[in-house]
């Protein structure tokens, strides 16, 4: 007999590593503000103008690149959210885990025999080197057969087990 544990929550907040060209972007936007400051004296109002527009979207690049995915997995569905500056909250996606065909580490026999699949997938981990990747393969709110990487701690691993069909998921012990 199989114990679930569908009814319990459990959340796990990842924090994501800005790609290296994110540091052009900030770069790119923090000279364009210094250069706007300058032509003010030339241009008057729309100098301002400008320079208030640029701040604003340098304020947005630099908390775009500050982010952290959220896994939160209450009665079989698994909701993942992209957390911008701790402050500013976008639905990535809702996917239905015990209707999950496959979950496997990344990399292993089982989710290579999957990988030729034309799916959408999603990419929900910190972009850090890590062996503890796994693959989920699964129908999304719109019943769509989607395939997302996650990295699940321990007690994420558990709820994953206790919400998946006993033949779908293969991360071991």
């Amino acid at each position: 007999v199989r114990k679930r544990m569908n009814n319990l929550p459990t959340e796990q907040i990842i924090k994501t590593k800005a790609p290296g060209l994110s540091i052009v972007f900030k770069a790119v936007m923090i000279i364009a503000c210094i250069l706007a400051v300058t032509t003010i004296p030339q241009t008057y109002a729309l100098g301002v103008i400008l320079l208030a527009i640029l701040v604003i979207a340098t304020v947005i690049v630099f908390k775009y690149y500050n982010a952290e995915y959220e896994y939160s997995l209450v009665d079989n569905d698994m909701t993942v959210d992209k957390i911008m500056s701790r402050s500013m909250r976008k639905r990535c996606g809702v996917y239905n885990i015990a209707r999950a065909e496959l979950i496997a580490p990344a990399g292993s026999q089982d989710a290579l025999r999957m990988e030729h699949r034309k799916l959408r997938t999603a990419d929900y981990t910190s972009n850090q080197e890590s062996d503890n990747i796994v693959v989920v393969y699964t129908m999304d709110n719109s019943n769509e057969m989607v395939r997302i990487f996650i990295e699940p701690d321990d007690r994420m691993k558990a709820a994953l087990k206790a919400a998946a069909p006993r033949n779908a998921y293969k991360c071991g012990e």
